[in-house]
């Protein structure tokens, strides 16, 4: 999403219009997830996906008309339609997107702008966006929301009641990742075009530690950034904490295995591999690291090595219920060799964690 909204904006920035399609509704068999985005330049050009093929084809299409008009749209796909039969499209849901225009205004380049600036101080919001069939004004005014724990950060809905009423809705909802789209029971006289709003949970990207700056290190940096994780490096040794040993690397960290936790401020979206160069600094890792509520801890070595270091921490006081949550040996069983396979292993047994479920929308009345 970071990476989406930074050309969101940079589009902004150089004073162009664009559409930005968002999933609002699916059911059943269908190509693009719940959170899925589709950035539509007046050119053609996009950004994103809602799934490829004849369903995004027609939704660009929609898109430009959009761009073309300054009208919103909501737009419903059923898939058990001759016409998706014919092209092949043969998932068998139905799916609902709502295309809104985004105009170079300077509110908008100060809202998205303020996203952005929240993302990368590592601060999760909630982007609500009203969900309409028409616009009353050009550009739109009042459609808008960001708010998190903190309160309101920017923007403002058309009616001050709803920006209490929507935040009331999710306070509860902060930390999930799933959409909300929330409709309204009775839409008020003087808002007809108003459908509901499509409240969304926005998170900073997941954190990559790499403890460990050898030959497996090195690939499993690239991968994770590739993935779209932040991804840390840890070594205790000078020469493998280079930060040109590591250009994908948002840190590269020279430290000891066990003070370095004080600086990285572990939390439920960091995912920590210990690749270190031997069981004692290993051990240091995963005895620091299972004191966390992290996502996802892994180490690698043999069975017989994972059992000596078991033992030792346990004799260290560390409970074998917290090290039954570690990855250990770790990567997906693929019969990986090389340090560039391992790499892989590992990235998809973290992968195949952080998405354990695929997400769905949830609908609600308001």
């Amino acid at each position: 999403m970071e990476k989406f909204l930074e050309q969101l904006l940079r589009l902004l920035e150089n004073g162009e219009k664009c559409a930005l399609c968002s999933v609002i509704g699916r059911s059943g068999s269908v190509p693009a997830p719940a959170n899925a985005k589709l950035l539509v330049k007046e050119d053609g050009t996009i950004v994103g996906t809602v799934g490829g093929g004849a369903l995004e084809a027609e939704v660009k299409g929609e898109a430009q008309r959009a761009i073309s008009a300054e009208r919103p749209a909501v737009i419903n796909f059923d898939f058990r339609a001759q016409a998706f039969q014919d092209s092949l499209q043969i998932c068998g849901g139905r799916i609902s997107l709502f295309i809104e225009v985004i105009f170079p205004t300077e509110g908008e380049k100060e809202f998205f702008s303020k996203v952005l600036q929240e993302i990368h101080c590592s601060h999760s919001v909630v982007l609500v966006t009203a969900v309409e069939s028409s616009y009353r004004d050009k550009p739109p005014a009042g459609h808008r929301l960001l708010f998190n724990e903190r309160g309101l950060l920017a923007g403002g809905l058309a009616r001050p009641e709803w920006n209490e009423r929507v935040r009331e809705t999710v306070s509860g909802l902060l930390e999930q990742d799933d959409p909300l789209y929330l409709e309204l029971e009775n839409r008020p006289e003087d808002c007809p075009e108003l459908e509901g709003f499509l409240v969304e949970f926005i998170h900073p990207a997941p954190t990559l530690v790499v403890f460990g700056g050898g030959h497996i290190g090195r690939p499993l940096c690239q991968l994770g950034a590739i993935c779209g994780f932040r991804v840390v490096v840890v070594d205790d040794r000078a020469e493998f904490a280079d930060p040109e040993r590591f250009p994908e690397a948002e840190r590269t960290i020279h430290s000891d295995y066990t003070s370095v936790f004080d600086s990285l401020q572990v939390g439920t979206r960091h995912f920590l591999v210990s690749v270190t160069r031997c069981h004692a600094t290993d051990r240091q890792v995963i005895e620091q690291a299972v004191r966390y509520g992290c996502a996802y801890i892994g180490m690698i070595g043999s069975r017989r090595k994972i059992k000596l270091v078991w033992e030792q921490l346990e004799k260290n006081g560390v409970e074998r219920a917290l090290l039954e949550r570690v990855h250990a040996p770790v990567g997906l069983g693929i019969r990986a060799e090389t340090p560039g396979e391992i790499a892989v292993s590992i990235m998809a047994e973290i992968i195949k964690t952080r998405r354990k479920r695929k997400p769905e929308i949830r609908k609600q009345k308001i």
